[in-house]
């Protein structure tokens, strides 16, 4: 009994764990959107590398910028012209999910952090 115990104990953390494929990135912030509040954002990154997986994107000043990537889940807070590098996963419905906010008028693609680095 304790072996089925243990065995079963050890597929339901295994099933929970969950696997992304982080990518590593460069770029520029060039926007925010509020998630949860201020608190909570997530940044519209311009990547230049990659340099083909954003889409188009029109800030708050009405600048465009391309191969942009919205990413959440920031340690710190992150201000405009702010140069990043790191890792990230995309995942397409994180704002539908975890967000009180959503911008369905945009077309970029979204992702979560997993490792960060900043300039400032």
């Amino acid at each position: 009994m304790k072996h089925a115990i243990g065995f079963v104990l050890a597929v339901v953390l295994f099933a929970s764990c969950e696997h992304h494929d982080d990518f590593d990135f460069t770029g520029t912030v060039v926007d925010y959107e509020i998630c949860n509040g201020i608190s909570e954002v997530g940044y519209a990154v311009a990547l230049s590398s990659p340099d083909s997986i954003g889409g188009s994107y029109i800030n708050r000043y009405n600048e465009e910028y391309q191969n942009v990537v919205v990413i959440y889940g920031s340690d710190r807070m992150l201000h405009g012209g702010t140069k990043i590098s790191g890792t990230i996963y995309l995942d397409p419905n994180y704002s539908e999910a975890e967000c009180n906010y959503h911008y369905r008028e945009r077309e970029v693609p979204e992702a979560v952090f997993t490792k960060l680095k900043s300039e400032d």
